[in-house]
């Protein structure tokens, strides 16, 4: 269930009912592995023939599609209603919609920009960045009411302290394991991330909507890939 949620994989064939995302909120942590191993196995493939610039941003086109663009589309949304909220208070204009072209814009950027100066530690990066991303969905659904009447949020609603308890407990293994104390200092950081992000979105939102999922993930990942490459 947690794999046809997150990604583009059409499996199983089930109803997404809230208790069962609920029951399957463990294994994000390990569908984000899983596509973390998508994009380490294409960076091998594809060093010795394109250039560190160019393979940037192929493999986070790459990650963009696996994820069907969730993340990118609930981070436009997100900042674009940041923009309209911004845009109705008095004595202030512009075009609301810019915030949401210009975070996706950076995002990316700084993502591919990330990958390219990595280094020696590209393939922690790439494997480790969507796992702390999708655990930190587990996080922000665990931490903050959804909006009543938004159905993907609500789907949600189903993720209790158990199960971020499980996806904590598969998500810090895999960060020691493959990246050590500084692994550790960056899922802090992403943990940090979105909990004042959920604090944001309570008041100023009253809850979070599926957008706010999205725009989280991609926000986590992005954060994930820029300490990756500045702190080794």
């Amino acid at each position: 269930m947690a794999l046809r949620f997150l990604t583009l994989f059409p499996w199983p064939r089930k109803p997404l009912l809230s208790d069962a995302i609920g029951r399957s909120s463990p294994f994000f942590p390990v569908v984000g592995f899983f596509v973390g191993l998508i994009l380490v196995l294409l960076n091998r493939l594809l060093e010795p023939y394109l250039e560190s610039e160019i393979l940037g941003i192929v493999l986070v086109a790459v990650l963009v599609a696996v994820t069907r663009a969730q993340h990118l589309q609930g981070l436009k949304v997100t900042f674009d209603e940041i923009g309209f909220r911004v845009g109705r208070e008095p004595g202030r204009s512009g075009a609301p919609e810019v915030f949401g072209f210009l975070a996706v814009a950076v995002a990316f950027l700084l993502e591919s920009r990330a990958i390219e100066v990595m280094g020696e530690v590209r393939s922690q990066g790439l494997l480790l960045a969507p796992v702390l991303g999708f655990w930190s969905v587990v996080i922000l659904a665990y931490s903050s009411p959804s909006k009543a009447e938004q159905k993907i949020a609500a789907l949600l609603d189903g993720v209790r302290g158990v199960h971020l308890f499980w996806a904590t407990a598969v998500t810090l293994p895999l960060v020691i394991a493959f990246s050590g104390g500084v692994g550790l200092w960056i899922t802090l950081w992403v943990s940090l991330l979105v909990l004042a992000a959920g604090s944001y979105l309570r008041r100023h939102q009253g809850g979070v909507t599926g957008n706010s999922f999205g725009a989280i993930a991609q926000l986590s990942e992005a954060l994930a890939m820029v300490l990756y490459a500045s702190l080794y």
